[in-house]
């Protein structure tokens, strides 16, 4: 399914509540539709390409994506943010590629339920300095936070990835993973100051090339 910007969006529909703009897509509406795709579709085609690594591949499971929501639009009209829906398909879609793709890696991207999932002091201690994904919300970072993301152990990356680039809050990262809350907290608070790490060396490394 190839979709296009949209042409016709005013201010009115961005504000729009997705249940709103679903409802309006079933009625026939393709600017609603077209309205939805731009919310969502850029953190989704990060969310893919940093799973699959390839640009082409990626805009090709974004169009997965993209059918699957629109195949899905009368189930989802009572669901007041598909947000995470839309997350969990995307993510399905990329474990389908790479099991077809590369099986090894793969297997590396599986939840484990073992010594990672158990809080540890570490997490709890106070940290007042900016915290990775506060630093994300900065255009300018973004880049650095990417590499970043990638220098972190690879049991971390999807739930760093989805707090700090998708924005989603635990519980909808949980959903998307299927993984508990509680595993979604302590991979993330494990990882975070593994992230703070990465990002100050990049930082540096952007600095230093200025």
């Amino acid at each position: 399914m190839q979709t296009q910007k949209p042409t016709r969006r005013t201010s009115a529909s961005l504000e729009l509540a997705d249940s709103i703009l679903v409802q309006q897509a079933l009625a026939g509406d393709q600017d609603a539709f077209e309205t939805l795709v731009h919310r969502y579709e850029t953190a989704l085609f990060q969310m893919i390409y940093h799973y699959v690594g390839e640009y082409h591949e990626a805009w090709d499971v974004l169009q997965q994506v993209l059918l699957q929501l629109y195949l899905s639009l009368a189930s989802l009209h009572l669901q007041a943010e598909i947000r995470p829906w839309l997350f969990t398909v995307a993510h399905n879609c990329c474990v389908n590629f790479l099991r077809r793709r590369r099986p090894t890696y793969f297997s590396e991207l599986e939840p484990r339920d073992n010594a990672l999932d158990e809080t540890t002091a570490l997490a709890a201690l106070p940290d007042t300095s900016p915290q990775p994904e506060e630093l994300a919300e900065h255009r300018e970072f973004q880049q650095c936070v990417y590499r970043a993301i990638e220098e972190i152990p690879i049991q971390y990356r999807p739930v760093v990835w989805h707090r700090c680039v998708g924005n989603l809050h635990f519980p909808e990262i949980g959903q998307v993973l299927n993984i508990p809350t509680s595993t979604v907290k302590n991979r993330f608070y494990r990882a975070r100051p593994l992230l703070r790490a990465a990002l100050v060396a990049q930082l540096d490394m952007t600095t230093a090339k200025v």
